[in-house]
């Protein structure tokens, strides 16, 4: 049984005959299509939603951004600096003494209704999402972004972000998918009384100045695009499916087969098959994600540094990348993932493997005999969550913990029982919006970010706030360093292995690059 490809290939060509989704059939030939196979889709596509899963890079390869992450060089093992970027709506830049950021927009940029892009859309799109997405708030607040007047429009096509104090990460957050650009004529022509901001509109509409307008939405199974005739340059693809699939096998032989474009969240196995199969490329690309075991502190023996602790020295990350990713993934030896460009003043003491320290550990802090823990993990996050989670708890028995095992089906049900405290831990994989150690810590463990979902507290980390997101020249010295040992000592989450990014797709198709997201920018691809 294979991935039902066939309905997304006949629909596409349904819509383009028939004319769906706004205005005229696109320049491109109806004959390009890209049929991309996920392991997962979003259930809305409002970028100030907040979900689980695929939800970033989704809405990062749909968004229409100021600007875009620069890409690796090729064969690179590290993903570009955070800050080093290329220009995608706007096309230069220019970053003032106090911080802002004046940015040049594209001439000529029209969305698929026909509206031209101009400064008034970007003013619009920031406080839109700011007045409703708590996490953009929250990013937007470690740059230095302002929250009460974030853009001010300097002319038709130039406009002031409003930075106060200067950061190293305000142009970077620009590329993030929650800052961007909606047509804003589109979205009010689709407000109401009811529902003020498009909400409900815009969970199942496109309203960009991207290169893709939608032609269809089944939350979290299918998205069907159709390029936007008013693009700025030519289009690879005039037609794009993306369909959620969760086995890894099925996605895998449909592309094979030549029954779909490219694929990826392979299990090892299926990559190592894939690497060898005439007629398609598999890739392996520097990526952010982290796969995590996120222990819950309301669980009263992970109240314990001494118990988590534990809990890490009894896992073996190496054979678990070794056995469960078949030399796929490498072990996690650090809170943030290696392909971040190094800080200075180095690492804190890589996580070790021993199983004797663990049991004194744990006899230490009154469990000389073990305890019982459910932990949870979803196989729709990823196509190894339920070995991975099978080999962490055999592993955890060799110190008297004895973990029971439950998969859910989707991440939204596992976020939800992580935010209920209904299992005592969760396998989950954790991406950075922007590849930075000291933004990655600040968003991922200061007291009240959205991204803490484990509720992690610590007053010495939090205090570094202010010198982790200001420029090194003002910022505390050192504080970095210091912010990285008080995470890798407290194990707020206890990461297990850095995960690349994989792309499976017919040999012919190129443009692939490397990404915080994990995004695939459909409209780079070509083949």
């Amino acid at each position: 049984m294979r991935a039902s490809t066939g309905p997304v290939v006949a629909l596409i060509a349904a819509c383009a005959l028939a004319g769906c989704g706004a205005g005229s059939p696109p320049r491109t030939p109806s004959n390009a299509e890209f049929i991309d196979l996920v392991a997962a889709l979003p259930r809305s596509l409002d970028p100030a939603d907040a979900q689980a899963g695929a939800f970033a890079a989704v809405e990062t390869s749909l968004a229409g951004t100021l600007v875009r992450p620069a890409a690796p060089a090729p064969g690179s093992s590290t993903l570009a600096p955070a800050g080093r970027m290329t220009g995608f709506l706007a096309t230069s830049w220019r970053v003032l003494s106090g911080g802002d950021i004046v940015l040049a927009l594209r001439p000529g940029v029209r969305s698929a209704f026909g509206h031209t892009l101009s400064g008034a859309d970007v003013r619009f799109s920031f406080a839109r999402e700011l007045a409703l997405s708590g996490t953009a708030r929250f990013l937007a607040g470690l740059a230095g972004i302002s929250l009460r007047d974030p853009v001010t429009v300097l002319g038709p096509l130039l406009v002031r972000v409003n930075v106060t104090p200067a950061s190293p990460f305000a142009l970077a957050l620009l590329g993030d998918f929650r800052f961007g650009v909606l047509d804003a004529a589109a979205v009010r022509a689709h407000a109401s009384a009811a529902d003020p901001r498009a909400r409900s509109w815009l969970a199942v509409h496109l309203a960009g100045y991207g290169a893709y307008d939608q032609l269809g939405f089944d939350p979290g199974s299918r998205l069907l695009l159709r390029a936007n005739r008013h693009f700025w340059r030519p289009l690879g693809f005039g037609l794009v499916a993306v369909e959620a699939f969760a086995s890894s096998a099925l996605r895998l032989a449909d592309v094979a087969a030549g029954e779909a474009s490219a694929t990826g969240a392979l299990s090892g196995s299926d990559f190592a098959i894939a690497a060898h199969t005439s007629g398609l490329r598999a890739l392996r690309l520097p990526s952010a994600t982290l796969s995590v075991l996120v222990p819950d502190e309301r669980f009263a023996p992970f109240a314990s540094v001494s118990v988590r602790r534990a809990l890490s020295l009894a896992i073996d990350r190496a054979a678990i990348a070794r056995d469960v990713f078949g030399g796929f993934a490498k072990p996690a030896l650090e809170p943030v993932p290696s392909t971040f460009a190094p800080e200075p003043g180095g690492l804190p003491p890589p996580y070790a493997h021993d199983v004797d320290l663990a049991r004194r550990l744990l006899a230490r802090a009154g469990h000389a005999h073990g305890f019982t823990v459910a932990l949870a993990a979803s196989p729709a996050e990823s196509p190894q969550a339920a070995a991975e989670l099978a080999a962490i708890a055999a592993q955890l028995r060799a110190i008297g913990v004895h973990a029971g095992v439950r998969l859910v089906a989707s991440p939204a049900d596992l976020a939800a029982l992580e935010r209920s405290g209904s299992v005592a831990g969760v396998l989950e994989s954790v991406t950075a919006p922007v590849a930075s150690v000291a933004l990655t810590l600040a968003a991922s463990y200061l007291r009240g970010s959205p991204f803490n979902t484990e509720n992690y507290d610590d007053p010495a980390l939090d205090a570094l706030a202010g010198p982790l997101t200001r420029p090194p020249a003002t910022g505390a010295p050192g504080a970095v360093t210091r912010a990285l040992a008080i995470v890798a000592g407290t194990f707020p989450v206890i990461p297990l292995v850095e995960l690349p990014d994989q792309v499976v797709t017919r040999a012919a198709i190129g443009g692939y690059g490397a990404n915080p997201a994990g995004a695939v920018y459909f409209d780079r691809l070509g083949g």
